[in-house]
């Protein structure tokens, strides 16, 4: 019988796990004769009683298994880790917060059986996400798919079953600035989708705000484009053409002055204004450079994406 995992990145999960627990179980008794599963809750450095209950769950079930981090290295590099270790045939990223329905499991791993290597949710619409973040989506994604090489699904979602040879694909990338979303459609295979609702988170605030977002999206655009540096060559041919224009100007204003043509503005002001932002121009684009210049710096390094505090239930030796 094959087995699926299902990652479960948690962050002071307290209060939702057990009932997480209770519709994750339900729903693979639907599919016990098809699957068995493995479940891997990854404790990003949690500071309620996540742990006890992991704890719990795993002292009642074999089946369940937890690792804690030596602190909170972030969401995609948490998965990094559930992608290492997990030993199904396929996996299934499952939010802690309970917004992601347990109930559509069976759904996936139909669409799995027919054949699919990635089966991704497609949010129907967007009722629980912040003005901003409705906005953003319908900015991000036609400019994200008009750049980069691997167009992403419209308001594709991580909860998402993805079988053994995407796993190992993508297990084989160890960029530490991480677009798990991505890599997963980077490597092509047989994808399919399904439409669901997100629930309401049940407990708790998001801690995904306005700056979360903002470098999320430009990390993709980072990760999946080098049109920012393409724009910063731009923008210098064009400013080496209006000063090549300028200088004509001002040479045939100065010693052949035509009566229709506009005398320049005298003395400093305008000159003050145009350095500050050829000034400003550059150091924005010199931060663009540094952005993709520090990715390189980061990879160079070769840190491990992740470090293990303690494992249950988990042979790390493997």
């Amino acid at each position: 019988m094959k087995t699926l995992t299902i990652l479960i990145p948690a962050l002071n999960e307290e209060a939702s796990l057990p009932q997480l627990r209770q519709r994750l179980e339900r729903a693979f008794e639907q599919i016990a004769d098809a699957v068995r599963p493995e479940y891997i809750i990854l404790d990003n450095r949690s500071e309620d009683g996540t742990p006890k209950l992991a704890e719990q769950f795993c002292a009642d079930n074999p089946a369940w298994k937890y690792v804690r981090y030596s602190r909170n290295f972030g969401y995609h590099n948490s998965l990094a880790c559930g992608f290492d270790i997990a030993t199904g045939d396929a996996l299934i990223v499952v939010a802690g917060d309970l917004q992601e329905p347990p109930e559509l499991i069976p759904q996936m791993v139909g669409l799995w059986q027919q054949g699919f290597d990635v089966v991704y949710g497609v949010l129907d619409q967007r009722n629980d996400d912040t003005p901003f973040k409705t906005v953003g989506a319908k900015i991000f994604y036609p400019l994200i798919n008009a750049i980069s090489a691997s167009p992403l699904p419209p308001n594709a979602t991580d909860f998402r079953l993805i079988s053994r040879r995407v796993i190992d694909v993508v297990r084989n990338m160890r960029e530490p600035d991480r677009y798990l979303r991505g890599l997963i459609h980077w490597t092509g295979f047989n994808q399919t989708s399904f439409v669901y609702n997100r629930d309401p988170r049940a407990h708790g605030k998001s801690t995904a705000g306005v700056w979360y977002s903002t470098k999320w999206a430009a990390n993709a655009i980072i990760s999946f484009s080098n049109l920012p540096l393409r724009i910063a060559s731009y923008f210098g041919l064009m400013a080496m053409c209006l000063s090549a224009a300028a200088t004509i100007y001002f040479v045939v204003v100065k010693f052949y002055p035509p009566s229709w043509m506009p005398v320049p503005p005298t003395g400093t002001t305008a000159i003050i204004v145009l350095l500050l932002f050829a000034i400003g121009l550059n150091a924005f684009f010199l931060g663009i450079i540094g952005e993709y210049v520090g990715r390189i710096y980061h990879q160079g390094k070769q840190r491990p994406l992740y470090v293990i505090d303690r494992t249950i239930n988990i042979d790390c030796t493997r």
